[in-house]
C-alpha cells in the first residue's frame, strides 16, 4: 500500500485575488494587502519541536493576473542584531531569511522555494524526492524587496506564474505551501507556518494547503537571451621557453531561450551559444587518487530543469559534455507525468573509463551527439516510478543506457528506492588499444536498492549496489564498476530541551562489504560516529572505524578517525575544520602508509559589502618513518558587493606538492607548484541579464622550480533576457 500523507485532511486556506498594481518595495500600502490571506508562522521546528518561536512573523498571500504576491511582517525585539550581507545568489542562509515553499502539483514530491534576506538578495531552489534532495542551481526571474523598521522588517515577493509550473485548469487549483523564517542568533531558529513531524521521512508531504488561483495562466511564457561573448588567450607555445603570444581569440553572438509550450512544459534551446563557465571550480587536490574527481555544473543551459534528470545512479552528468555547438531541451510536469529530454552536439568526446579499483579519463578529438530522456509518473500522492535513457553516438563509438527507477513510500516511516540499468557500449579502436578495453559491443548492468525506516528518535537503512564489469554510463558520472556493495546502518537521536547546551545529539554507525564480480573482497568496513548541534550554530561530528581493504591483491587492515567542526560565533565570522587520520595506501607502489588530511575554512564579513574566505587543503602520506609526500592547496577569495546586483571578486588558488624522490621507483618531480588567479566583475540585473568582465591566468613550475606564467585570458560576456 502506498502511503498518502494525513495532510490531505487539512482544510485548505483560500487565497484572495487582487487586480491592482503592486509595487515591490517593502511597503504594504496597496489595498490588496488588507484582504490578503493571513498566515501566522506559529511554530519553531528546529531546534525546538513545534514550540512557540522566539519572534512573531506573519505572512500575507494573494495573487493577480500574472503573479503570486507574498509579504512578510517580521518582528524582532533587537533589530540591530539582524544579520544581512550582500552576497551571491543562493548564499544567504547564514543571514536572517524568509521565504515560501510551493508544491504547485500538490504531490508531496517537488516544491519550488523562494527566499530573500533583508537586503533583497535572493535564494531559490527546487526540493524533490519528498524534500530529501535539493537543487539550488535553478534560478527564476522574480522580484523581492525589504524595508527595515524599528520593530523588525517587511519583505515583499512577486513571483510571476511563468517562473513556475502548475496544472492547467479553468477552475480552482490546490497547492501545497509552507512559509518559513530563518532566525540565526546563538542558535539557528527555523520557524514555520506548519507543524513538522520529525518521524516522517517526507516533509513536503506535511505542507499546508492553499486553494484558489481561478483561471491563472503563465502568459506567453517566452524568453529570448541573446549573448555576446569575446575572449583572447595568450600562451607560451613551448613552455617554459618562449614569450607570451596570442593563441586564440573570438567574438561570438549567440542566442538561447525558453518557450512555455504549456503552463508547465518548457522548451529550451541554444544556437551558437555561450556554454562557457565564468566562475572557477572549487579547488581539489589530485594526488594519490584512484578515481576521477567530480565538479559541479555551472553552465546556465544545463542548469535549466536540471532536477528533472536526477536519479540515484548518476547517469546524466552534463559536465561530460565539454564543448557543445548547440543544444535543445524539453522539461516539465503535466498532471502526474514528469518529463525531461535534451539533445546536444559536442565537438569533443570525453570518456570516463571505470574499473573496480581505479578509473581513467581521456578525450577523442571528434564530435558526438549526446541525448537524454527522463520520465517519472506519480503514484498516489507521494511515490514515483520512472524511466531513464541516454545515448551517445560518435564516429565508431556509441554508449546507450536504459533503466527504470522508483521511490515508494510504503508508510509515513518507510521508504523504498530502486534503480535498474543496462548499458551497451562500443569504443573506437584507439581506445580499445590504448586503455585495454574489450573489443566488440560491451553489455553491462547496474542495480541500486535502498530501504529506509525513520522514527522521531531513530532510523535504520539497508542498501545494495551492484555494477557489472562492462557497465558504462558515458553521459553520466560512474567512476567505479565491477563490484557489489551491501550496507546497513542506523542512528539514534537525542533532542535537547529549550535551554540545553546541545540541541541535538546523534549516535550511529554502519557496516558495509564490497566485493568484485568474481567474489573477491575489495572492502569490509565498520564505522561509528557521534554528532551534535550546539550554541553559536555549532555542529560537531566525530567518527572512527576499521576496515580490511584489498588493493592490487594485497590485503590491508586499516583503522581511521575523522573529525568535523563548524561554528558561526558571530554574524561576521564562519569557521569549519575537517581532519582525517589513519592507515592508508600508496596506490602507485601498492604499499601501506599513514595518511593525514586537514581542511580548515574561514569566512569573515567586513560589514555588509566586503568578505574574504580562505580554504586550505593539506594532505600527507608517510611510509614507515619517512614521508612520501605532502601536498597543500590554498584557495583565497575576496569579494566586494556594491549592491545585490554588482560585485568584483578576486580568486587565488595556489598548490604545492613536495615528494620524497628516494621513495619513488620512477623519476618524478620533487617539487610541483601551480598558481591560478582570476579577477571578475559581475553585474546581474537578473539571472540571465548579465555583464561579466574578467581576467584569469595560470602559472606552472618551470625547470628552475620557479612559477612562470603559462597562459592568460581576458573575457567578456553580455547577456540580456527578453521576457514576453
Amino acid at each position: 500500500m502506498v502511503f498518502s500523507s494525513s495532510s490531505e485532511s487539512k482544510s485548505p486556506k483560500r487565497v484572495t485575488s487582487f487586480n491592482g498594481i503592486i509595487n515591490i518595495d517593502g511597503v504594504l500600502n496597496e489595498s490588496g494587502w488588507k484582504t490578503a490571506l493571513k498566515v501566522p508562522l506559529n511554530y519553531e521546528i528546529d531546534p525546538g519541536e513545534n514550540i512557540t518561536p522566539p519572534v512573531k512573523t506573519t505572512g500575507l498571500i494573494m495573487y493577480g493576473k500574472n503573479s503570486l504576491y507574498v509579504a512578510f511582517i517580521a518582528q524582532d525585539p533587537n533589530p540591530e542584531h539582524i544579520r544581512a550581507h550582500y552576497s551571491k545568489r543562493d548564499e544567504i542562509w547564514n543571514d536572517d531569511t524568509i521565504g515560501i515553499g510551493i508544491d504547485t502539483f500538490n504531490s508531496g514530491n517537488r516544491s519550488f522555494y523562494f527566499a530573500s534576506n533583508v537586503l533583497g538578495v535572493q535564494g531559490d531552489e527546487i526540493f524533490s524526492n519528498g524534500g530529501n534532495r535539493s537543487d539550488d542551481s535553478w534560478d527564476a526571474i522574480w522580484k523581492s524587496a525589504a524595508k527595515r523598521n524599528k520593530n523588525g522588517f517587511v519583505l515583499e515577493f512577486e513571483i510571476p506564474f511563468n517562473a513556475i509550473q502548475f496544472d492547467r485548469s479553468a477552475g480552482e487549483l490546490t497547492w501545497g505551501f509552507m512559509l518559513f523564517r530563518n532566525y540565526p542568533r546563538n542558535k539557528r531558529h527555523q520557524i514555520s507556518s506548519i507543524k513538522v513531524d520529525r518521524g516522517q521521512s517526507c516533509w513536503l508531504c506535511q505542507y499546508d494547503k492553499i486553494t484558489g488561483f481561478n483561471g491563472i495562466k503563465p502568459g506567453k511564457n517566452m524568453e529570448l537571451d541573446p549573448t555576446l561573448t569575446a575572449f583572447r588567450t595568450d600562451s607560451r607555445e613551448d613552455f617554459p621557453s618562449g614569450n607570451m603570444s596570442k593563441e586564440a581569440s573570438s567574438v561570438d553572438i549567440g542566442m538561447s531561450g525558453k518557450w512555455g509550450i504549456t503552463s508547465n512544459l518548457n522548451l529550451s534551446f541554444a544556437v551558437n551559444p555561450d556554454f562557457s563557465q565564468i566562475e572557477a571550480d572549487a579547488s581539489q587536490l589530485d594526488i594519490n587518487t584512484r578515481f576521477a574527481l567530480y565538479y559541479d555544473e555551472k553552465r546556465p543551459f544545463f542548469l535549466e530543469g536540471n532536477d528533472f534528470f536526477n536519479s540515484d545512479i548518476n547517469v546524466i552528468y552534463t559536465r561530460s559534455i565539454a564543448d557543445p555547438e548547440w543544444g535543445v531541451k524539453i522539461s516539465g510536469k503535466e498532471k502526474k507525468h514528469t518529463i525531461g529530454m535534451f539533445l546536444t552536439h559536442d565537438r569533443n568526446t570525453n570518456l570516463l573509463l571505470p574499473g573496480s579499483q581505479y578509473s581513467d579519463q581521456t578525450s577523442i578529438d571528434s564530435g558526438v551527439y549526446s541525448n537524454a530522456f527522463r520520465y517519472k509518473f506519480d503514484i498516489g500522492k507521494n511515490s514515483t516510478i520512472g524511466l531513464i535513457a541516454t545515448d551517445r553516438e560518435g564516429e565508431n563509438y556509441f554508449n546507450r543506457v536504459f533503466g527504470i527507477d522508483g521511490l515508494i513510500r510504503i508508510t509515513k516511516n518507510d521508504t523504498l528506492e530502486f534503480q535498474f540499468l543496462s548499458s551497451s557500449t562500443k569504443y573506437p579502436d584507439e581506445i580499445i588499444k590504448d586503455y585495454d578495453q574489450e573489443d566488440g559491443t560491451l553489455s553491462g548492468h547496474a542495480i541500486k536498492v535502498g530501504y529506509r525506516h525513520s522514527e522521531r528518535n531513530w532510523s535504520y537503512r539497508a542498501d545494495l549496489k551492484k555494477f557489472s564489469e562492462n557497465f558504462r554510463a558515458d553521459l553520466g558520472f560512474v567512476p567505479q564498476v565491477d563490484y557489489y556493495k551491501i550496507t546497513t546502518g542506523g542512528e539514534y537521536t537525542f533532542f535537547g530541551k529549550k535551554d540545553s547546551f546541545f540541541s541535538r545529539l546523534g549516535i550511529g554507525g554502519d557496516i558495509d562489504q564490497t566485493k568484485d564480480s568474481s567474489g573477491k573482497l575489495i572492502e569490509r568496513e565498520l564505522e561509528v560516529g557521534l554528532s551534535g548541534s550546539g550554541p553559536m550554530q555549532s555542529f560537531l561530528y566525530i567518527s572512527t572505524g576499521a576496515r580490511r581493504y584489498v588493493y592490487d591483491d594485497i590485503p590491508y587492515d586499516q583503522f581511521f578517525q575523522a573529525f568535523f567542526f563548524r561554528i558561526n560565533p558571530s554574524k561576521s565570522l564562519s569557521f569549519s575544520l575537517f581532519l582525517h587520520h589513519g592507515d592508508g595506501i600508496d596506490y602507485t607502489h601498492s604499499r601501506a602508509g599513514k595518511v593525514f588530511s586537514m581542511t580548515p575554512y574561514v569566512k569573515y564579513n567586513f560589514g555588509k559589502h566586503f568578505s574574504i574566505s580562505i580554504r586550505q587543503l593539506y594532505s600527507s602520506l608517510n611510509i614507515s618513518t619517512e614521508q612520501l609526500y605532502n601536498a597543500s592547496l590554498s584557495d583565497i577569495g575576496l569579494i566586494y558587493h556594491f549592491n545585490k546586483r554588482m560585485f568584483i571578486r578576486g580568486t587565488i588558488q595556489y598548490s604545492h606538492i613536495n615528494r620524497n624522490e628516494l621513495l619513488y621507483e620512477d623519476e618524478i618531480n620533487k617539487i610541483t607548484k601551480g598558481l591560478f588567479t582570476q579577477f571578475l566583475f559581475s553585474y546581474k540585473l537578473n539571472p540571465r541579464t548579465v555583464l561579466f568582465l574578467g581576467y584569469s591566468d595560470i602559472y606552472d613550475q618551470n625547470a628552475k622550480l620557479n612559477l612562470l606564467q603559462r597562459n592568460r585570458t581576458l573575457f567578456l560576456k553580455i547577456g540580456y533576457a527578453l521576457v514576453f
